[in-house]
Order: structure tokens, then C-alpha cells, then sequence
């Protein structure tokens, strides 16, 4: 069977889009990061208080290299002098170092800004809730979901995904594990777009097309990698990204699905294939790939 039509097959009998668990969103534009994210010196240095703030992620793939985003990941990016922090201080807060620090924003034309033109107050950006999932819509490697372990909030450099209700109480902890297969990896590489210096993008509405695990594979998978989770969380930041993908190849689509070993491989290869184009690499063409060049 031709790679096209066992990814096709395989993504129509097992897989379902994204959106099924939630539709992925943006997160929250400020108009100007610079000024209204900040370090926490930086914090301290215009004398703000935690109440006036919000936490984040830190924009960059740095503290995402795990299945999650923790508090101690959020601790440690703070720690290193990372923007952790958002302004997002009460509309009744008229505290004397609010309005300093709202001073220097008129002095920086931060309100004449595009989207703060378009919002009253200014200086109180629309924020979007914490989602229990981040996702990397920029991508080198591959697309990731990360879980929010640490509950904060996020920039438009990332989507999010809120869980809809109904969605499997493990989904939060199984999708960014279980997400590491070869069909939902070929899956970016076909939906996703790609750009200059091999950089995979996924919009929203592309995001939400991705082909994840149904609810009954995720489940029966997570059921078996669960006690490994901390271990290939491990390998994951150590960069060993090749392996824990077979592993869950092996536990998702041989164990559960049942794919046969020789179809598991051709996948692989498939979406190992794409993404090596994409980066622009040399790499030889083989006759069970080339159906799947456009």
C-alpha cells in the first residue's frame, strides 16, 4: 500500500482532528511586548506588584522541550530573567507606581499602538485565559502540544487548546505524549506550510485538522505509557525525540491499532522524509516515498 493511502487510511479508521478535543486559539496581543511584558528585575525595578501582573510563558522554545510546562519551569524562567510576567493590573488600580509606570508608556506612544488604539483602558490588554494545552505553531522539528502544568497564560507566539467538555479525564497528560506518533508527525508535515529555513507553520484552522488518536486509542495507549511518561519526558529534553517517537509508534499504532510492523516503518519513514525536505537536507528519494512528493 502507497504511504498516501495508509496515512489516509490509518487517519480516517483511528485518528481524529484536533479540534475534537479543543479548537486550538490564540493567545493574548498586547500591541507591545515589550512594554507590557517584563522580567521580573524589571519588575521590581518600576516597583510593580504581582497583584498588577499576570504570569506567562516566556516567549521561544527554550522551557518546551518537555511534555509540560511546569511551576518550576515558570520559577526558573523567571529566575534567568526571562518576560514572565503581563500587565494586567485591576481598571480600578490607581496605585502611584501603576500610574508611573502608565506615564512611560504615554511617553513611549505605546497608546498610539494599533491594538491599543482599539481597547479602553489602553494599558489593559484582552487577556486570554490560561488553556490546558499549549501548542507550537512555529515549529522546526515538529509541531508539540505541552501541557500547562503551571497555569499560566500565554502571548500570540503560541495557540492554545481548552479541553472541551466530555474529553477524556487523561487527555491533558496523554496528547502531548501520545501526539508523538508518525501518523499525527506526517500529518503536520502534509497540513502544516512551510517557510524559509525549513519552519513549519499551523494556523489555527490548520492546527485543528491534525490527525491525534481517538479518544478509545488514546486512552488504551495512555493505559500502557503512562509509568513511562516521566522516563521519555526525560529523553524528550535531552533531544532524544527519535526514540520516544518509535516507543509510542510501537504502543500506539502496533500494540493498539494494530498496524503491522512493515506499515508502522513506512510511516515513520514517511514523515521522517518530509521533515528532512523541509529542512532542506539531502536526502535519497525512495519509491515508497515519492508518492507523498507533490
Amino acid at each position: 500500500m502507497k504511504s498516501r493511502q495508509l496515512f489516509r487510511r490509518v487517519s480516517k479508521e483511528h485518528f481524529t482532528g484536533l479540534d475534537t478535543y479543543g479548537a486550538p486559539e490564540l493567545g493574548t496581543v498586547t500591541g507591545a511586548n515589550n512594554y507590557f511584558t517584563m522580567s521580573e528585575p524589571r519588575r521590581l525595578k518600576h516597583e510593580l506588584a504581582v497583584e498588577q501582573l499576570t504570569p506567562i510563558i516566556p516567549p521561544g522554545s527554550r522551557y518546551l522541550r518537555g511534555l509540560s510546562f511546569t511551576r518550576r519551569n515558570w520559577e526558573e524562567a523567571r529566575d534567568a530573567g526571562e518576560s514572565v510576567w503581563l500587565l494586567y493590573p485591576p481598571v480600578e488600580d490607581r496605585s502611584a507606581a501603576l500610574q508611573r509606570y502608565l506615564d512611560m508608556g504615554e511617553a513611549l506612544d505605546v497608546p498610539r499602538a494599533y491594538k491599543c488604539q482599539t481597547r479602553k483602558p489602553w494599558w489593559r490588554p484582552s487577556f486570554v485565559l490560561p488553556p490546558d494545552l499549549f501548542f507550537t505553531y512555529l515549529s522546526h522539528r515538529y509541531p508539540r502540544l505541552i501541557s500547562n502544568s503551571a497555569r499560566v497564560g500565554f502571548l500570540n507566539s503560541m495557540h492554545g487548546i481548552r479541553l472541551r467538555k466530555g474529553a477524556p479525564r487523561c487527555a491533558k497528560s496523554a496528547l502531548p505524549l501520545l501526539t508523538l506518533n508518525s501518523v499525527t508527525m506526517l500529518g503536520a508535515e502534509v497540513y502544516g506550510r512551510s517557510y524559509g529555513g525549513g519552519v513549519l507553520k499551523m494556523e489555527p484552522r490548520e492546527a485543528a485538522k491534525l490527525p491525534v488518536p481517538t479518544a478509545q486509542a488514546l486512552e488504551a495507549a495512555w493505559k500502557q505509557l503512562r509509568c513511562e511518561r516521566a522516563s521519555l519526558d526525560r529523553k524528550l529534553r535531552k533531544g532524544l525525540w527519535e526514540a520516544v517517537n518509535k516507543r509510542v509508534d510501537e504502543v500506539l499504532l502496533r500494540d493498539v491499532l494494530k498496524l503491522s510492523p512493515a506499515a508502522t516503518q513506512k510511516l515513520f519513514h514517511a514523515a521522517q522524509f518530509l521533515r528532512e525536505r523541509r529542512v532542506g537536507r539531502e536526502q535519497p528519494r525512495s519509491p515508497l516515498l515519492s508518492e507523498l512528493i507533490p
